[in-house]
């Protein structure tokens, strides 16, 4: 029994091993970006080069993603998606928003808030956001046809427009959150992993910091009390 087990880990660790370069050394993917990163000679791996990049989280909307915070939900703003080899045909942007941000928000780049689907969905869904409690609804943007070109990285431009309701004061705990999926030449779907999406919030940063910090020091108290009481 105990060799089956050894066995099953190594299988593992080796399966791990083999799928991490094909995200960390741009296989087939759509990563998202707060800042054009069209100047570089390949496409650069958010995590280690967006500096608005936020590693793990208590919040599944926030974990892993490019987190930029702002209260000037007024003033649109860009995003980049960038195509990492190969290409991603008929791409689309997911607009996802949360309860907070649905009571304040009248439409996303012309798109009445009440035309969101609030079902998950089937191409992303199960995963963070989709299964939040606070999850409200989705809706999607065509990109177009994106491409990794030899030599640079092709990356799209998308300008976000937020209109608020009237007199709307936009809560703390608002949040618009990204991904995307598109196909490759032969209809594989190719998105974006969900370690690599991006999400727009109120909060500074420090907040969601703060929060990990906390219960990752009560994990540890508790694991101390667990040895002590042993």
């Amino acid at each position: 029994m105990k060799k089956l087990v050894t066995i099953l880990m190594l299988v593992t660790a080796i399966f791990a091993i083999s799928i991490v370069p094909v995200f960390a050394d741009g296989g087939a993917h759509l990563w998202f970006y707060s800042v054009d990163p069209s100047g570089e000679a390949t496409l650069p791996n958010p995590e280690t080069w967006d500096p608005n990049y936020q590693g793990v989280t208590v919040d599944p909307w926030a974990t892993e993603s490019v987190l930029v915070n702002s209260g000037d939900w007024d003033t649109p703003f860009s995003i980049w998606l960038g195509c990492a080899q190969f290409e991603s045909k008929n791409t689309m942007l997911v607009i996802v928003i949360n309860d907070a941000a649905a009571g304040v928000i009248k439409s996303i780049n012309g798109i009445d808030v009440s035309l969101f689907l609030t079902s998950a969905h089937g191409i992303l869904a199960p995963h963070g956001v989709f299964n939040s409690a606070e999850f409200y609804g989705y809706t999607e943007v065509p990109v177009g046809n994106l491409y990794s070109l030899p030599g640079t990285p092709h990356v799209a431009e998308i300008s976000i427009d937020i209109e608020l309701n009237s007199g709307a004061v936009i809560p703390e705990d608002a949040k618009i959150h990204f991904d995307a999926y598109g196909y490759t030449e032969t209809g594989s779907l190719m998105r974006n992993p969900y370690s690599h999406d991006y999400t727009f919030v109120v909060p500074e940063l420090g907040v969601f910091l703060l929060l990990g910090a906390s219960f990752a020091a009560l994990g540890l108290f508790t694991l101390k009390r667990k040895k002590v009481s042993a």
